[in-house]
C-alpha cells in the first residue's frame, strides 16, 4: 500500500510494484471540475459515490450526466488532457467487468481504465454520475492507499470516456484470489464490520460503507499483502470527508 507520498509503507518497494510519479492531474481536481459552478450536480450523484437514476427517470438523469461530462471535457481541454486512442497504452485487454475497458502500460507498469462511452461506472446501487465515479476513486485512494489518478477524457466516436490509471499488482500465482474469510479479516483489521442490511462492510468511526466486496475485487500479491480493487465505497450522508480514516492510520 501507499502513504501520502505514494511510497510503499512496508519497506523498500519490490521491482514488480514500481512507485507512481506524482500525478499531474489529481482526482479531486477532476471531481470538482465535473460540477464546477454547480453545473451538472443536480440531484443525481451530488453527495454519494453511486446513486440510482432519479424518479423522473430518463430526462433528469441524462441531463446531470451529460452536463458533468461537458464540464470534464472543458476541464480536459484546458489542461491538455483530451485523449485519443493513440494516447492510451497499445496493449488492449478489452472489457473488464461492467465498467471499463483495460489497457496495460508495460513501460510504466500501470493499468489504464477507460469507462464505457457516456458511462461513469456501475455499482450495487446503480449507475454513477462522473462526479460520483471520481469521488468513489478518490475515496478508495484514501481508504486503501491506492494510487489511482486521472489521465483525461477520451473523446470517442460514440461518446466520452473517463480515463484513469493505477499501478500494476503482481498476484500470487497460487493465491491471487483470496477467500471470503481473507477479505473479512482484511476489512475487520481496517475497522470495518459486515452489515447485513446494507450488504457491505461498514465503519462506524467515519461512516464509510464499502460494497461489492466479493473476493475477485481483491488481489493477494506475491508479497503476501491483500489489495482492494474495484470496490464501491460510499461516505454516509452527513459525515465529513475530513473525518475519513486514511489507510496509513487504519492499517
Amino acid at each position: 500500500m501507499y502513504d501520502d507520498s505514494n511510497e510503499r509503507i512496508f519497506g523498500n518497494p519490490p521491482a514488480y510494484f514500481p512507485l507512481r510519479r506524482q500525478a499531474d492531474m489529481e482526482l479531486d481536481e477532476a471531481e470538482r471540475a465535473s460540477v464546477r459552478e454547480g453545473q451538472g450536480l443536480g440531484q443525481a450523484g451530488g453527495g454519494v459515490s453511486n446513486v440510482p437514476p432519479p424518479r423522473d427517470p430518463v430526462e433528469a438523469w441524462e441531463r446531470a450526466v451529460g452536463s458533468q461530462f461537458r464540464n470534464l471535457i472543458a476541464f480536459a481541454r484546458e489542461h491538455n488532457r483530451l485523449l485519443t486512442r493513440a494516447d492510451l497504452p497499445a496493449l488492449d485487454y478489452g472489457k473488464g467487468g461492467m465498467e471499463h475497458e483495460i489497457y496495460h502500460d508495460e513501460a510504466g507498469h500501470r493499468f489504464w481504465k477507460s469507462t464505457f462511452p457516456e458511462r461513469a461506472g456501475f455499482g450495487p446501487t446503480g449507475y454513477s454520475t462522473p462526479f460520483g465515479y471520481l469521488r468513489r476513486l478518490r475515496l478508495s485512494n484514501l481508504l486503501f492507499g491506492d494510487d489511482v489518478c486521472f489521465e483525461g477524457i477520451w473523446q470517442r466516436t460514440d461518446g466520452p470516456s473517463i480515463v484513469t490509471s493505477q499501478s500494476y499488482i503482481l498476484p500470487d500465482p497460487l493465491a491471487g484470489i483470496p477467500s471470503e474469510e481473507d477479505v473479512a479479516e482484511y476489512m475487520n483489521r481496517l475497522g470495518f464490520v459486515w452489515d447485513d442490511v446494507q450488504k457491505g462492510f461498514y465503519r462506524e468511526a467515519d461512516g464509510v460503507l464499502v460494497q461489492d466486496c466479493h473476493p475477485r475485487n481483491y488481489v493477494r500479491a506475491v508479497d503476501g499483502d491483500l489489495y482492494a480493487i474495484d470496490i464501491q465505497p460510499i461516505l454516509a450522508k452527513g459525515r465529513k470527508w475530513e473525518g475519513v480514516i486514511p489507510f496509513s492510520d487504519a492499517a
